[in-house]
């Protein structure tokens, strides 16, 4: 092997990747077991944390290894793992810098699918949460220091000594450390059968949650925003992943009062349907078009934001579909204008003829009946609606050269 091959797998990123991976499965593991009045958080105030009904929040450390020892098991968690040190370390600062009723508030869990095989910390752990000898699990601590050479890990163990007698045992008490938390893909799945009971839908349930939860994880931190879920929230924003079932239904409608704006010919899709000549200046199909409209945008933000009946996903999926249709269609009426454009001609002089292709174009998408998920059809006055709101917002057109005419 080269020198250069060598350094590029010392650099490799696979292994923390993975790393971030677990960390979401776990967050996602634990999310499934969130209980009413509780809130669980990614990144926020730890890896992951649960803020539970009564006050008090629980910080999960996660740590993934793909180390394997000689009998290819998982690396085991030694005596003097850096993650074990570097996590209780990161804890005591968490200690210290926090308000003095901080340790009273809030309990600690060291998640890994590392295994264990005699770890002396963590047999002085469980020995001093029963005889609760504060001295002798510092008499450990300062052996361990001593024990190691690196210097790092010196460091963590003696962070956590200095918490003293006066905090160091209350924060003893209230570490847990869970080892050999592996396959955690099929323990999120296993955990879906026990709420569940039908096997045959979990691949999809699992399938739903982990696409969505991603994407709003996604969305939620691009836009600054913490990425925290309430057993509210969960139930609201991603029940939807859990109906798995063959009945097709059509997205409830409301009586919304719709409000027209004092303008309506100075909207852009309006302005776009006047210059190819499908409407003409006062004419009520302005106020018929523009009803449409506002009806679908309201009727959209209902049921994606206020009531969860689409997931993001679902959404994203019914924009890109009802746009490529679009394009297609308009590939295809100006593949000729294309030619003569390319022969030399202007789009002046072909401008009658666009507009005639404009409104077969307009037509076209008219008669279309578009569906958001697995329910049923919208209907045309929805679908009309939601196209009318995409030229609004300039993201299509129907005249050849719309883009250059209405985007600045």
């Amino acid at each position: 092997m080269t020198k250069k091959q060598n350094i590029l797998e010392d650099h490799t990123v696979g292994p923390q990747t993975i790393g971030f991976d677990y960390q979401f499965y776990y967050f996602m593991l634990l999310a499934l077991e969130l209980r009413h009045g509780q809130k669980i958080g990614f990144e926020v105030k730890d890896d992951v944390h649960i803020d539970r009904e009564d006050g008090t929040t629980i910080l999960f450390q996660t740590k993934h290894t793909v180390l394997e020892n000689s009998n290819g098991n998982t690396q085991n968690l030694t005596t003097l793992d850096i993650d074990l040190w570097k996590t209780l370390s990161n804890w005591a600062d968490f200690i210290k810098k926090s308000k003095a009723n901080f340790l009273d508030n809030h309990s600690f869990v060291l998640a890994t699918n590392k295994n264990e095989n005699n770890n002396e910390f963590i047999n002085s752990l469980i020995n001093f949460k029963s005889d609760k000898n504060i001295d002798t699990i510092l008499k450990k601590l300062n052996d361990l220091k001593s024990k190691t050479k690196d210097e790092t890990i010196q460091k963590y163990i003696e962070n956590l000594i200095s918490l003293n007698k006066t905090k160091l045992p209350t924060f003893l008490s209230k570490i847990s450390i869970e080892i050999g938390v592996d396959e955690i893909i099929e323990r999120i799945k296993n955990k879906l059968i026990t709420l569940y009971r039908e096997k045959h839908i979990v691949e999809a349930i699992y399938d739903s949650l982990y696409s969505n939860l991603q994407l709003s994880k996604y969305l939620e931190i691009k836009s600054g925003q913490k990425f925290e879920i309430t057993f509210d929230d969960f139930n609201k924003k991603f029940g939807k992943c859990f109906k798995v079932s063959t009945g097709v239904h059509k997205l409830p409608t409301r009586n919304f009062p719709i409000l027209l704006p004092e303008n309506p010919e100075e909207q852009l899709f309006i302005k776009q349907l006047l210059d190819v000549g499908e409407i003409k200046t006062g004419s009520q199909d302005v106020i018929k078009y523009t009803t449409l409209m506002l009806k679908f945008l309201r009727h959209y933000t209902y049921w994606s934001d206020e009531e969860n009946f689409i997931m993001f996903s679902e959404a994203e999926d019914f924009k890109k579909d009802s746009i490529s249709r679009w394009d297609n269609e308009f590939k295809a009426k100006y593949r000729q204008i294309e030619r003569k454009l390319s022969s030399g001609a202007t789009i002046e002089s072909l401008e009658s003829e666009i507009k005639n292709l404009s409104i077969e174009l307009v037509e076209y998408i008219r008669r279309l009946d578009l569906s958001i998920g697995d329910y049923l059809p919208l209907g045309v006055d929805f679908t009309n609606g939601h196209y009318y709101l995409l030229s609004n917002n300039l993201e299509i057109g129907w005249h050849f050269d719309w883009q250059n005419k209405y985007k600045e």
